[in-house]
């Protein structure tokens, strides 16, 4: 299986580049590839239940992404436009949002715990039964 992926990225890159892929399935599917999408554009992303601890996201575009149930421990969102994503129920314990915009995003029942919030714009987040110990503002 793992040499399939330098066969299966080249056949997603090739068609992009056609235009027979949207560039938004096309950074899911490198995301999954390498937990990194820095600055991509992730906009109405279904990524709900995703494995992705440790995930580089800083400065990506995820307006009303689903990432409800996700494992995101330890995800760097630094920079990031969260608006009106979905987090319920995400692990997103140490994860990083430092300078992120998360207006009208769903925290709803996610873990927190130890996660960074240095300089982000939370107004209207919900945060309800959401886990916040250690949390940082």
């Amino acid at each position: 299986m793992c040499k399939l992926k330098p066969v299966i990225s080249a056949l997603v890159f090739s068609l992009i580049a056609t235009g027979q892929v949207p560039a938004e399935e096309a950074a899911e599917t490198r995301l999954l590839e390498t937990n990194k999408c820095v600055e991509c554009d992730l906009n109405n992303a279904e990524l709900e239940g995703a494995k992705l601890r440790r995930a580089d996201f800083s400065g990506a575009y995820l307006y009303r992404a689903n990432l409800e149930y996700a494992d995101l421990r330890g995800a760097n969102f630094t920079g990031a436009d969260l608006s009106n994503a979905r987090f319920r129920g995400a692990d997103l314990r140490n994860a990083i949002f430092n300078g992120a915009i998360l207006k009208y995003t769903n925290f709803g029942n996610a873990d927190l715990s130890g996660a960074s919030f240095v300089d982000a714009k939370l107004r209207g987040a919900r945060f309800a039964n959401t886990k916040v110990d250690g949390i940082q503002f």
